[in-house]
């Protein structure tokens, strides 16, 4: 059982210009843009990106975050964008995870898919791709936006009977540079379920860096599933954005399942009092896979709370990474903020860095952090052998239990039955 790991001091003494040079080769893979209007974003973050340069371990954020399978790739543009081959690839795919939605938007390598998205429902509003951006300024949201191929901007009011679906699909053009763009904005007292699924056609080496962005009004309440369930070969790097008004509630829920590199960055600014927080996350890592979750809920208002659960499963030689951190000023009065990351060890040599953290200046509130690390319990295993399971049925039951804290408010059913089935398949 390991707890930290030291830092890849060959990436860490990488010269300045040779970085700077890594983000010139991801740049030049570009794809073009499909609107104009996203030039004018692409050149301002381009712009910014000539003062910044790929992270190594000596950057905080990234200490624990091996990025040398994306340093030792070269790669490239999409070519051929929407593609009728592909996009009957992702029809197919699409007709395997049906169940009734208000709406479906589809991207297939950072392209809106027209043909297979419906956009037509009440209280859904496909704009312009012109919503103010709230990302917050760092390297991989602002290359995301300098290799903006298209931007999809969804307002959403009311109260929506059936989930949102948005699928961001990585298709079989090997080693190529994606750049999803979502922008929700949540009308006020809107009330709606926005799911999110990250998925690959085969086996890609694709290179996914996605910026979602959620806006939500006064009294506005989402819920949001991300699902990021790509090839094993793919490096995803995501980064969610949420901003809250007054009363609104965001509940949010993220499954890593894919990618040999995989790396949530989510955020909260709560902006307005009374607004209270969820973040439910669930990682689970096999063979070599890095799974790193680096959360931040930063409360600029008082009268709020968060709750925080994440959860990671890791086996075989996998790595898991947890950065959290509740950040309270002198203003956020009376907030009520708990943190907590559980981590199941199922090999000896899988390892977790985890790191909950708080920072408060305000007097008046009451909030909480931890984290514990364990393996399966022998006697829990003998006790489920002795009822006559074998070795490989007690040790599903045993995972299968502890992650389904994380999963039964995945709604609607089928979708909590798929991530189920997916968590068995990568046991096995």
């Amino acid at each position: 059982m390991t707890i930290t790991v030291n830092a890849n001091s060959d990436q860490a003494d990488l010269p300045k210009a040779s970085r700077t040079n890594e983000l010139n080769d991801l740049l030049n893979c570009a794809p073009p843009p499909r609107h104009a209007g996203l030039e004018s974003l692409r050149q301002a973050a381009r712009d910014r990106l000539h003062e910044q340069t790929l992270p190594t371990p000596r950057d905080e954020d990234w200490r624990f975050t091996d990025l040398s399978a994306l340093r030792t790739r070269s790669f490239q543009a999409p070519i051929a964008p929407l593609n009728p081959e592909i996009v009957a690839e992702v029809r197919h795919l699409l007709c395997e995870r049906s169940f009734p939605t208000v709406a479906q938007i589809v991207l297939i390598d950072g392209y809106f898919c027209g043909e297979l998205s419906r956009v037509n429902a009440a209280g859904v509003e496909l704009l312009p791709p012109s919503l103010p951006a709230i990302a917050p300024p760092e390297v991989f949201s602002d290359l995301n936006t300098a290799m903006l191929a298209d931007r999809v901007c969804l307002r959403l009011s009311g109260t929506l009977p059936e989930p949102v679906e948005v699928f961001c699909v990585s298709s079989r053009q090997q080693q190529s540079v994606v750049s999803p763009r979502l922008s929700v904005e949540v009308a006020a007292h809107g009330q709606a379920t926005l799911i999110e699924r990250f998925l690959s056609l085969t086996g890609d080496q694709q290179f996914t860096n996605s910026v979602t962005e959620l806006s939500l009004g006064a009294s506005a309440r989402l819920r949001h599933v991300r699902i990021q369930h790509q090839s094993p070969t793919a490096i995803h790097i995501g980064c969610t954005a949420v901003c809250q008004a007054q009363d609104s509630d965001y509940e949010g829920h993220a499954v890593d399942l894919g990618g040999c590199l995989s790396r949530h960055n989510w955020q909260v600014q709560i902006q307005g009092s009374g607004s209270q927080t969820i973040l439910k996350g669930l990682a689970i890592a096999m063979d070599s896979q890095i799974m790193d979750t680096h959360s931040a809920v930063f409360f600029n208002a008082p009268h709020s709370g968060s709750e925080q659960i994440h959860k990671c499963i890791l086996g075989d030689r996998a790595h898991g990474i947890f950065n959290g951190r509740i950040v309270v000023p002198q203003v956020a009065q009376l907030t009520d903020a708990s943190q907590l990351n559980r981590t199941l060890l199922l090999s000896d040599k899988a390892r977790i860095d985890t790191k909950p953290q708080l920072e408060i200046v305000a007097d008046n509130v009451k909030c909480s952090h931890g984290a514990t690390v364990s393996q399966l319990a022998s006697e829990d295993l003998f006790y489920l052998r002795s009822r006559g399971l074998e070795v490989s049925q007690a040790q599903d039951l045993l995972v299968k239990a502890f992650a389904l804290e994380q999963l039964t408010d995945l709604q609607p059913e089928p979708l909590q039955q798929e991530v189920e089935a997916a968590l068995l398949a990568k046991l096995h």
